[in-house]
């Protein structure tokens, strides 16, 4: 399929995408009794194909063996008061709740990439090169993906310190593009749907926000701890789903579309665009893995910005686990022992969480 463009009318489209989905799994019914999840995920733009596969596509019932019904919600608030399971996007909202002593825990990813990164006119030639990003500014959003990836991999990546570079704050992607438009800011890292905003407002994309900090982090999955704790067996089932809902993204786009078009009510061309179009999407990976290595620079961030309180910071392995995924991705490989996808997934598992504390003690390179 040919790229088409990207509207920024699909942002308004997502949140209708939100509400049938919503619609439809208030229709599903529980014919096997299985045991329930609630879960609740955010009303905007930010959706992936593995959730609606696992939950409208069936495949937490069949292959997991958890019954998930989805909630469409705007904040954290439902799981922070046990009203709801778990919670399946969003990542910084949940470490600044878990970092100030609520009772979560992060335990599977949704997905990264996903934002551009434009700069004024006037200006982009020489920024197309982060090491000219020192003294510059940044538009951004308070303690979101953008602030934190890019402030971790300025420092990490590039040498470039906190106080070197400076950050203004707006409500959202347009307001930045307007701020950049107008020389206010010099840089944006905008969600892919806004390109042609972008663009239309005279803006030069420089890059994604991956070729500062590749494969980086984005929304991951929160549980309520007490229900985790509780019902532990009840998220590895889900997460078991996640994983055979990966493969089956991976092996069957024509499936994978035709499930996304009864979720989306949208065609086959706009469903390509948003999920497959790597290009197109700046490079959105919807892969389940948790990605500590990727989670823990931005839990630094926000404790060095004040989200958290540094000097009652809860340590972020105490609500970031890792051992849901494992458990459920070693269940997954035994009932696939002859499949390399699945033990491709522990490769990069080990890759993607080896930074956990006593990592190398508590899991083997391979399986």
């Amino acid at each position: 399929m040919k790229k088409t463009k990207f509207l920024s009318k699909m942002i308004i489209g997502a949140v209708l995408i939100s509400m049938l989905a919503l619609l439809g799994s208030c229709g599903k019914k529980n014919a096997k009794n299985l045991p329930v999840l609630n879960l609740t995920l955010l009303l905007s733009s930010n959706y992936s194909p593995i959730l609606h596969l696992n939950a409208e596509g069936g495949i937490a019932e069949k292959k997991g063996g958890v019954y998930p019904i989805l909630e469409y919600t705007t904040g954290l608030e439902s799981v922070l008061t046990g009203k709801s399971d778990g919670r399946l996007n969003s990542l910084q909202a949940s470490i600044i709740a878990g970092g100030n002593g609520s009772d979560i825990v992060i335990f599977a990813g949704t997905m990264g990439g996903g934002q551009l990164i434009f700069a004024n006119k006037n200006v982009a030639d020489s920024l197309k090169d982060p090491k000219n990003w020192k003294g510059r500014t940044i538009g951004t959003k308070t303690g979101g993906t953008s602030e934190c990836v890019a402030r971790a991999a300025l420092r990490d990546n590039f040498g470039i310190g906190f106080n070197e570079v400076n950050y203004k704050y707006y409500e959202d992607d347009e307001a930045q593009i307007a701020a950049c438009k107008h020389g206010d800011v010099d840089i944006i890292i905008p969600y892919y749907a806004l390109r042609e905003v972008a663009e239309a407002s005279g803006l030069v994309q420089i890059g994604e926000l991956i070729d500062l900090y590749p494969d980086y982090a984005c929304c991951r999955q929160t549980a309520n701890g007490e229900k985790l704790r509780k019902d532990r067996d009840h998220f590895v089932k889900w997460t078991k789903g996640l994983i055979y809902s990966w493969k089956y993204f991976n092996s069957d786009e024509k499936g994978t579309i035709k499930v996304i078009k009864k979720v989306t009510h949208q065609d086959d061309q706009w469903v390509y665009d948003h999920i497959y179009d790597a290009e197109g999407t700046a490079h959105i990976t919807f892969h389940p893995d948790p990605f500590y290595n990727g989670c823990a620079p931005q839990y630094d961030v926000l404790v060095e910005l004040g989200y958290i309180e540094a000097s009652n910071a809860r340590p972020f392995p105490d609500y970031f686990d890792i051992s849901i995924y494992a458990d459920a991705l070693k269940e997954v490989i035994a009932e696939n022992p002859d499949d390399q996808f699945y033990k491709d997934m522990w490769t990069y598992f080990v890759k993607h969480n080896n930074k956990y504390p006593n990592f190398e003690k508590l899991y083997p390179n391979s399986l």
